[in-house]
């Protein structure tokens, strides 16, 4: 271990849990209340939210791509504030399109598609980076606790960012919800820069202090991301792995966006009811 990069201190996991929380309190927006105006106040298909929010997921697909890209940089905070940047603007324009679709039908899907596509590049690129950095700098004996930890804290992003965005956007408007998503996008990206600031050594691969530049390292570090995802791909724990995160994720993420429109058009709840409805599931 490079004694220039010590392991991160508790504090330090929590302040990378932190940037955890601000990613999740932009995309809860997403997944949630406007999900739930498409739905009810505009009377759209539940399928364009639904083809939206599967746009962005399959944005993330790129995530490897991401996380090769900051390998190669040499260093993961400028992944993560450039991340959480274009998450923050993509969130303000998906509210914004939402607007949009409200007087103009194919100019705000045009607009939602583009945000929606910001808000996969965003979550893929700061979220990958964040936690291969969290990896690569916390001690061994600690990593499990410091993954759970970091995602309770986006979790808990989830279930603040619903909960006061619910009592800000009562009376609900379509420029409310625009300020409301400015907002809590603001605030997010403020928390994250502030969050992630000086916890990454200069010049760090892999999350590792170096006294040479990234372009200095060896041809191994240098090979194309084809053949490196190729290799990794190969190895079986990897492969089971991958499909034990899909299985759960998909578990985790199915109501998501059931929740608020069946709240509204059933049992008549507000926008701002539903959105605070979508933090009590959230945080169960």
């Amino acid at each position: 271990m490079n004694p220039a990069a010590p392991y991160l201190s508790w504090v330090g996991i929590a302040r990378l849990g932190l940037v955890q929380a601000a990613l999740g309190s932009i995309v809860v927006l997403m997944t949630s209340t406007i999900n739930r105006v498409m739905v009810v106040e505009l009377a759209l298909p539940a399928m364009l939210p639904a083809a939206l929010v599967g746009w962005h997921y399959a944005i993330q697909i790129l995530r490897p791509r991401f996380g090769f890209g900051s390998d190669m940089g040499g260093r993961r905070t400028p992944w993560i504030i450039g991340g959480i940047a274009v998450l923050a603007l993509g969130g303000v324009g998906a509210a914004g399109a939402t607007m949009l679709l409200a007087s103009s039908f194919w100019i705000g899907l045009v607009a939602a598609v583009v945000a929606y596509l910001m808000i996969g590049v965003g979550v893929g690129a700061s979220g990958t980076s964040l936690l291969a950095l969290l990896a690569a700098r916390v001690a061994p004996e600690r990593k499990a606790a410091a993954a759970a930890i970091v995602w309770i804290m986006m979790i808990f992003g989830f279930v603040i960012t619903a909960i006061l965005a619910g009592a800000m956007l009562d009376p609900f408007s379509l420029p409310r919800l625009v300020i409301v998503a400015s907002a809590i996008g603001l605030a997010a990206f403020t928390l994250a820069y502030l969050a992630v600031g000086g916890i990454e050594p200069p010049r760090a691969i892999g999350g590792m202090p170096t006294t040479h530049a990234p372009d200095a390292v060896g041809p191994e570090s240098r090979r194309d991301f084809q053949s490196v995802l190729a290799e990794v791909w190969t190895e079986g724990p990897v492969r089971r792995f991958t499909l034990f995160v899909f299985v759960s994720m998909l578990a985790y993420s199915a109501p998501d966006l059931i929740l608020e429109p069946f709240a509204g058009l059933v049992y008549g709840l507000t926008a701002g009811q539903s959105t605070s409805l979508s933090g009590v599931q959230n945080g169960g």
